[in-house]
């Protein structure tokens, strides 16, 4: 015959067992979606640039009702 103490004792070893799985898968599925962000992160990062440097050329902006230019490539790379 089935002692009760055994069957909750059993009952929650499987419960404590299915917890550890979900939080290994959890931790994989974690490892593996930084991964790809990483991925992403370093590809558009260099297509961003690429857009930014050579597609666009110089991004100065003017506003020609207060006569205000904003400060051109050339020089904020000399420090003017």
């Amino acid at each position: 015959m089935l002692n009760v103490n055994s069957v909750i004792g059993g009952a929650a070893l499987m419960f404590l067992g299915w917890i550890a799985m979900t939080v290994v898968e959890l931790k994989t599925d974690t490892a593996v979606i930084a991964v790809k962000v990483d991925e992403n992160h370093r590809m558009l990062s260099v297509l961003w640039k690429n857009f930014l440097e050579n597609k666009n050329g110089d991004l100065a902006w003017f506003d020609e009702s207060t006569g205000f230019k904003a400060t051109t490539k050339a020089k904020v790379e000399q420090g003017s």
